[in-house]
């Protein structure tokens, strides 16, 4: 495992990734969804291709899964400019997400 963890790390392509991921977020957007249901998963790809289409500056994407009464995820979008991150919070809202 640490074996393939050490040409992992030094693969140019992982450590293009690394690089372009690795910024200081500055703020970020949750969205709470149920990735399992299609309707849910077209709002976090919506969101997603918003991101692609109008962030000014670098942002990610985290998915971390959430347990309660029904399995549910939380989709963070974390941006390197504040102001993206404002943009993005606006327009969910106004969809009512």
């Amino acid at each position: 495992m640490l074996v393939m963890a050490a040409r992992l790390s030094t693969n140019p392509e992982i450590q293009a990734i690394i690089a372009r991921n690795a910024f200081t977020v500055t703020a970020s957007v949750p969205m709470v969804l149920d990735l399992n249901r299609r309707y849910e998963d077209y709002r976090h790809r919506l969101a997603n291709q918003w991101c692609e289409d109008h962030a000014t500056d670098r942002w990610r994407r985290r998915i971390c899964e959430l347990r309660g009464n029904a399995v549910l995820d939380r989709v963070i979008f974390e941006f390197e400019d504040a102001a993206d991150a404002a943009v993005l919070h606006d327009w969910l809202k106004a969809r009512g997400w």
